[in-house]
């Protein structure tokens, strides 16, 4: 009514397009002809800008619900992940509110960030909980702006086992710490009297002095410096007093105030496990050079370079670079039966062959896409239906119109065929059925026990149990006793009976399917003892209580992280021109079920969500973070020019320095400076001694001296390196100038005459004064 969208409006526009995904841009003639069933015209139109406010109020009224709900006293766990999506870096956060009744998911949003270094990830988790209290505080639904509130209830952090992330833990419990122990300092502190906070602040105050140097060094610092120093001891000083209350407490009292547990993704631990078998194929190979290893599979480039440059440093470039294996071949089947663009490949072509074949389609695995156990599952497809897809193959060249399969599918048919390749295979699939499968249906199955991953460590004692198991006893899953009562990790059918029979059936013709799958097991073991850090003995969680792992309950899965990422991508293929905000409004709204609590509030607080939307979007913070970016990008950039210029000057430098010197190029020369007492004048200190070796290294024989300096030793390795290496010039240049050794004293000439007393004076008289000079010595 007159220019204004009622909240009842307002209402279902947001729930149609966060919750039932109807297009922005066509909302409002939705609900138009919503309106029109039930006899009812409306009026006017709602502006796509309106429309996106609206979406955005629902975004900010998400963040409210999220701030509402952690005022538990139980616990709150996080998970994150990262990814790249066209060059730019995105964090993904969620948040687990535990209440003694039930469990909370929150969507935190996505967020671009300048790098994916753990630092850089605290920060924006630190932002982002500050946006949220900020918000809530401005709202007035809560009367306290202080996100302390929040890192003293987190208890979890979950997310896949990478490097950066585990220190990014570290990080975040360090921080939870020093907020618990200033929360206390400033309670303590509260309780003191003005004179004996002074004498504290006196007291730190004369150390802080006393560390500068002295009242001298502390006067020339600038009145920043101070007061940013005197800032500093202060904190310092509430955290202080925050320990000492703190250690004032009991073992299980200091227990729970410091939870905090983490645990990777079992999904993750499971891919990383098969990799590392994976990679112990190559191994197996590489050990038993007497076996015939499977067949390279080089792309086309790599083929030509080794067949037409045999012998060069090309051809084994090329070669180093190939690929071979199942895994290779399941990576280049996968382009051919089910390409990424479905405009090329056989696809349909195969559906419809195994229509024909055995009467019903089939569709191979996407191996294109990152997908777990995508390359297993492709091994076993393959493995199942050997024999078809080595026909389909054969009918593929013959419908072709040069009756050839191009290099792709040729290399596809020559792994097929290859007996080495087939053992590789089987031992692939033989995991997948015994470990891979079993493992995730106790994870994520409808016959999984548990939910929290915390208490999962039985799951994974028995992993490693079965493995050990199947190394002794790999007849359990290959020979005619095999059975999924033994070889199962789980003990129940397998998922896949064809699949099994048809690597039995191979089996006799494979000899060293056996050995290569204990290898593999025995590798992949090695990884998931890795990977299963969480559960070992003198941990965190192997000290905590069944109440603080209730407390501390995490997913199974980092699904939720992962999901979120290809949410994004498939929404910004949609809409290409949607800001990251827009796309976390919706899926917050949509994932958090705001929509209830959105309804809920007052229309005061609906009026001032209205304001808060638009000021943000007034504010330009979309561009502001794409130019905070780009400015990040640019600074990176100039640094690295920077620093290169310094390293090349510095480079150059020492080149000229080690031109400068004069080399010792003869034993003589050597013996005498290495005989001089340490400080004289030509004595060979250790930084003499490497500019030596150094220019040795330049301009002596290759390999002369070792390219790793730090190999050089001390002062007195550096003396027998350089005397080796002296010995070596001299050998070889005399061998470069037809030298001969020195006769010894005594031994004659070969043919030379001897010299006469006579033939002496005839030298004289032609104007020689010895014999040397005669002959021109």
């Amino acid at each position: 009514m007159n220019g204004v969208i009622s909240d009842e409006a307002r209402d279902v526009f947001i729930d149609l397009v966060a919750m039932e995904n109807v297009p922005a841009n066509r909302v409002t003639s939705v609900f138009k002809r919503i309106a029109s069933v039930f006899g009812i015209e409306v009026e006017g139109e709602v502006s796509d800008r309106s429309i996106g406010r609206i979406l955005k109020e629902g975004g900010n009224a998400s963040k409210l619900h999220y701030k509402t709900q952690v005022t538990v006293k139980q616990g709150v766990t996080i998970s994150g992940d990262g990814t790249t999506h066209k060059n730019e870096t995105y964090e993904s956060k969620f948040a687990t509110v535990i209440t003694p009744e039930k469990r909370i998911q929150f969507f935190l949003g996505i967020k671009m960030a300048v790098n994916h270094t753990s630092e850089t990830q605290l920060a924006g988790w630190i932002e982002s909980i500050e946006e949220f209290f900020n918000l809530a505080y401005d709202s007035k639904l809560v009367s306290v702006n202080d996100t302390r509130i929040f890192w003293n209830l987190v208890t979890g952090f979950h997310s896949d086992h990478a490097a950066d992330q585990r220190k990014l833990f570290d990080l975040m419990k360090k921080w939870k710490k020093q907020l618990d122990r200033e929360t206390r300092g400033e309670r303590t502190i509260q309780g003191l009297s003005d004179n004996e906070y002074a004498c504290l602040v006196f007291q730190g105050s004369q150390l802080l002095i006393q560390n500068s140097g002295g009242p001298a060094s502390w006067e020339r610092l600038t009145l920043e410096e101070r007061t940013c120093r005197i800032a500093n001891m202060k904190k310092q000083l509430v955290r202080d007093i925050g320990e000492v209350e703190f250690q004032k407490l009991s073992a299980s009292e200091q227990s729970e105030i410091d939870l905090f547990l983490w645990a990777g993704c079992c999904m993750h631990k499971e891919m990383n496990a098969f990799k590392g078998g994976c990679i112990g194929l190559d191994d197996f190979w590489d050990e038993h050079t007497e076996l015939t290893s499977p067949i390279p599979l080089p792309n086309r480039d790599n083929a030509a370079t080794i067949r037409l440059a045999s012998g060069t440093a090309a051809a084994a470039r090329a070669k180093g670079r190939t690929e071979r294996g199942a895994v290779k071949l399941a990576s280049l089947a996968g382009m051919i039966f089910r390409h990424k663009d479905r405009k090329r490949g056989q696809q349909d072509t195969l559906r419809f062959f195994f229509d024909y074949k055995i009467g019903f389609s089939l569709a191979f695995t996407d191996t294109s896409n990152t997908r777990f156990q995508s390359h297993a599952e492709a091994c076993a497809l393959i493995v199942t239906h050997l024999d078809l897809f080595i026909e389909f193959l054969t009918y593929v060249r013959y419908n072709k119109g040069s009756g050839a399969l191009n290099h792709m599918e040729q290399n596809v048919l020559n792994g097929l065929q290859d007996m080495a390749t087939r053992h590789e295979l089987c031992t692939i699939t033989l995991y997948w059925l015994a470990i891979s499968i079993p493992y995730m249906r106790e994870v994520r199955g409808p016959n999984a026990k548990q939910d929290n991953i915390l208490k999962l460590e039985g799951l994974h004692r028995r992993v490693i149990e079965h493995i050990d198991t199947l190394i002794v006893y790999p007849e359990y899953i290959i020979g005619p006793d095999a059975s999924c009562a033994k070889g199962s990790l789980d003990g129940l059918n397998w998922e896949r009976p064809d699949t099994f029979y048809a690597v039995q059936s191979y089996a006799p013709g494979l000899p060293h399917l056996k050995p290569i799958f204990v290898y593999f097991l025995k590798k992949a073991r090695v990884v998931w003892l890795r990977f299963m850090s969480e559960f070992e003995e003198g941990s965190a969680l192997s000290s905590a209580t069944p109440e603080q792992i209730d407390r501390a309950f995490m997913e199974k899965t980092n699904d939720l992280n992962e999901s979120a990422f290809g949410i994004y991508r498939q929404s910004s293929r949609r809409n290409p021109t949607m800001s990251i905000t827009q796309h976390n409004s919706r899926q917050m709204y949509k994932f958090n079920q705001t929509s209830t609590f959105l309804h809920s509030l007052t229309p005061e607080l609906r009026q001032w969500l209205r304001k808060i939307t638009r000021e943000q979007d007034n504010s330009g913070a979309n561009r502001q973070e794409k130019l905070k970016l780009a400015a990040y990008r640019k600074h990176v950039a100039d640094t690295r020019v920077e620093n290169q210029q310094i390293l090349n000057e510095r480079r150059q430098a020492a080149i000229q320095a080690i031109d400068s010197i004069t080399p010792i190029l003869t034993l003589t020369a050597f013996d005498y400076h290495a005989s001089l007492p340490q400080g004289s004048k030509e004595y060979l200190t250790v930084g003499e001694l490497t500019k030596q070796l150094k220019w040795h290294k330049k301009n002596g024989r290759e390999g002369c001296v070792p390219s790793v300096e730090s190999s050089w030793g001390r002062r007195e390795d550096k003396l027998k390196l350089l005397r080796s290496v002296i010995e070596e010039h001299v050998t070889h240049e005399a061998s470069q100038t037809g030298l001969r050794d020195i006769p010894e004293e005594g031994e004659p000439n070969e043919g030379v005459p001897d010299i006469t007393p006579e033939d002496l004076e005839c030298f004289q008289e032609d104007g020689y004064n010895s014999e040397e000079e005669f002959y021109g010595r």
